[in-house]
């Protein structure tokens, strides 16, 4: 695996291989939703993502939980829970910034595009996006070279598991996200203006969940006559 990591190292090597990555993973996305619809794939998109984050989540929260009944009740515990807990924050972490890319609701300072009409704001965001593009994609080549340094250093972390593999969530991260970026570059216009519209109005994912959990209003008895 080092050898890999060192043939793909380089500049020329590593961007036209990830430039190829990000086109194939394009032209997927466009054969799925040419052939079963955009609708179909933004369901299996977020079915995925639902799916990923839950199991994270529960993954997480499971461990914490048993570490502490170990601890409390049987004066014991495993000592590979607290790293694993912390590498799967990284993973949850870099999980959640694919999602909010994805949706257009990542930390951004959009000052100038606020104020400007739709048409020319969908301009502005189609170069920031493009931009960041970029910027991931050499995040993914500096996460490559770093995985490419451990694992020729040939580290461990519990359950003797390489370190590399524990922290490919940077690699694989900073790749998804270029990749959705990447796809918000070729979005038609009424899309992209669906999903600023969305990420702006409905930026809080907390009042989200609390609206789509709160019980119905019951409807009031007619008056007796």
């Amino acid at each position: 695996m080092a050898k890999l990591f060192a043939s793909l190292a380089p500049p020329s090597a590593f961007y036209p291989a990830f430039a190829c990555l990000v086109i194939v993973c394009l032209l997927v996305r466009w054969l799925y939703r040419r052939h079963r619809g955009a609708e179909s794939w933004d369901g299996v998109v977020r079915t995925l993502e639902r799916t990923t984050m839950s199991v994270l989540l529960l993954g997480m929260l499971g461990f914490a939980v048993l570490q502490i009944i170990l601890r409390n009740f049987f004066d014991s515990g495993l000592v590979w829970i607290e790293p694993l807990l912390r590498h799967l924050v990284l993973w949850i972490g870099f999980a959640g910034a694919v999602v909010a890319a994805g949706r257009l609701r990542h930390i951004q300072m959009d000052v100038v595009g606020r104020l400007l009409p739709m048409a020319p704001r969908l301009w502005v965001v189609r170069f920031t996006t493009l931009v960041a593009t970029l910027i991931c994609s050499v995040l993914a080549r500096a996460a490559w070279v770093f995985l490419g340094q451990e694992s020729e250093a040939g580290l461990t972390g519990f359950l003797s598991i390489p370190t590399w593999i524990l922290l490919a969530a940077i690699l694989i991260g900073f790749s998804l996200i270029a990749v959705r970026f990447a796809a918000r570059l070729f979005t038609s216009s009424e899309d992209l203006e669906e999903i600023l519209i969305e990420a702006q109005g409905t930026g809080d994912l907390a009042a989200e969940m609390a609206a789509a959990i709160a019980p119905e209003p019951e409807e009031e008895a007619d008056d007796e006559s």
